[in-house]
C-alpha cells in the first residue's frame, strides 16, 4: 500500500522541525486517526511494514506519521495531547515530567541495544583506528568524541566504555552533535570519535570517514534495554482500544522486522519496503547493522533506573522518581496476549 504524506503539523511545532507526514491511506468513517511523530530514520521500519502490509488499517486506525527534529520537541508535542504517540529518546525529560504533572507513559520499544542487534555503535576516525577496542580507546585519550546530547543514554554507554579501559569522562572532550553532522566531522576531522545511529553509521562507514570501534551491548542487560521507548500521551492512554488496536499492529510490524533480520525470511522484501519508506538506497538497509526491536516490546525497568542515577550524579536530574510511574506495560501484555509469545 503506497503512503500519501502530508506536510502540515499544529503551528505550535511547525518551526523547525522538518515535518514529514504520511497517512495510511484514505481514512474511511469507521477508522480511528492515530498521531504518531519520531526524528524518523530505519528504526521507523515497524510502522513502515505496519502500513505496507495494511496492519493499521485491520486494526480500525489510520496512522499520520511526522517527523520532528528533536526529542525535546517530541515530548512537548506528547505532553500537550499534540501526538498521541511517538519515538522519544530517553531524557531527563521524561522523568522529571512526572515531577510536572505530564501523564506520559512508556509503552515499547522503538530502538533497544542486545548482542546481535546494535544500531548504535562507537566509531572512530578510519586513520585513528588500530584495528581493536583496547588501542582504539586508548588512541582516544584527550581526544574529541560526539554524542547527540549528554543527557542521554548514549553518553552513559559511553562513560561505561570509557571505564571498561581505566578511563573517564574527564579523560576526553565530549561535544554534542547532530547525527547528520557526524560524517562531515569526521570527514573534516573536527572529531575523533561519535556515537553514530544508522544509517548515518553506514554511510560514514561506506565513505571510508570512519570504522567500528564498539557495538556498546555489553553494557545492557542480557535481554537487551531499550535506549528510545515508544511512548503514549495522557489522552491515548485514555484511549484504550485505539491505543491497544495501535500497539498490535505495531507489535506485529516489529515481528516481520524480526523474522526477516533474524530469521532470514522475505529478507530482500523487507529490506525493499523499509528503504523505500525511509527513502535511502537499500543497500543502506542490507549492509548496515539492524536495530534491536523487542518482538514482545518489553521494556526494562532496571535499566531505566540505572539510566536515571547517571543523570542524577551528572546533575541533569535533582531526584529520582519510581519509573513505574512512567512505564505502563499493559498495552504490550494485552497485545502478547492476542498474538502469544514470539519465538
Amino acid at each position: 500500500m503506497a503512503s500519501r504524506y502530508k506536510t502540515s503539523i499544529p503551528a505550535l511545532f511547525l518551526l523547525g522541525l522538518g515535518v514529514l507526514a504520511s497517512a495510511c491511506g484514505a481514512a474511511s468513517a469507521q477508522q480511528t486517526k492515530v498521531r504518531f511523530a519520531s526524528v524518523g530514520g530505519i528504526t521507523d521500519a515497524p510502522l513502515y511494514l505496519a502500513e505496507e502490509f495494511g496492519l493499521f488499517k485491520e486494526a480500525g486506525l489510520s496512522v499520520e506519521m511526522m517527523r520532528m527534529a528533536s526529542a525535546t520537541s517530541l515530548m512537548t508535542a506528547v505532553a500537550t495531547n499534540q501526538l498521541d504517540a511517538a519515538g522519544i529518546s530517553i531524557t531527563p525529560g521524561l522523568y522529571s515530567s512526572v515531577k510536572q504533572g505530564m501523564n506520559m507513559r512508556i509503552v515499547g520499544d522503538k530502538q533497544s541495544l542486545r548482542p546481535g542487534f546494535s544500531a548504535t555503535r562507537l566509531l572512530i576516525r578510519a586513520d585513528l583506528s588500530q584495528g581493536n577496542e583496547a588501542a582504539d580507546m586508548k588512541a582516544l585519550k584527550g581526544k574529541k568524541i560526539a554524542v547527540s546530547a549528554k543527557a542521554s543514554s548514549v553518553y552513559m554507554l559511553l562513560e561505561k566504555l570509557l571505564k571498561k579501559h581505566g578511563m573517564s569522562l574527564s579523560d576526553v572532550s565530549v561535544v554534542e552533535l547532530a547525527y547528520p553532522n557526524i560524517l562531515p566531522a569526521f570527514t573534516t576531522k573536527a572529531i575523533d570519535a561519535a556515537i553514530d545511529l544508522e544509517p548515518f553509521m553506514s554511510q560514514a562507514l561506506q565513505a571510508g570517514a570512519a570504522k567500528v570501534t564498539s557495538d556498546l551491548t555489553e553494557f545492557v542487560p542480557p535481554a537487551g534495554a531499550t535506549i528510545v521507548p515508544i511512548v503514549y500521551s495522557e489522552d491515548f492512554v485514555a484511549r484504550a482500544p485505539a491505543a491497544k488496536a495501535f500497539m498490535k499492529a505495531y507489535m506485529q510490524g516489529v515481528r516481520i522486522y524480526n523474522d526477516a533480520f533474524a530469521k532470514g525470511r522475505d529478507k530482500e522484501k523487507i529490506i525493499e519496503i523499509i528503504a523505500r519508506y525511509a527513502k535511502v538506497k537499500p543497500e543502506i538497509v542490507s549492509d548496515g547493522f539492524p536495530a534491536g526491536l523487542d518482538p514482545d516490546q518489553a521494556v526494562s525497568a532496571s535499566f531505566l533506573d540505572e539510566l536515571q542515577d547517571f543523570f542524577v550524579e551528572q546533575k541533569f536530574l535533582r531526584e529520582k522518581i519510581d519509573v513505574r510511574r512512567i512505564v505502563d506495560t499493559s498495552f504490550a501484555e494485552a497485545a502478547v496476549h492476542d498474538l502469544g509469545a514470539y519465538k
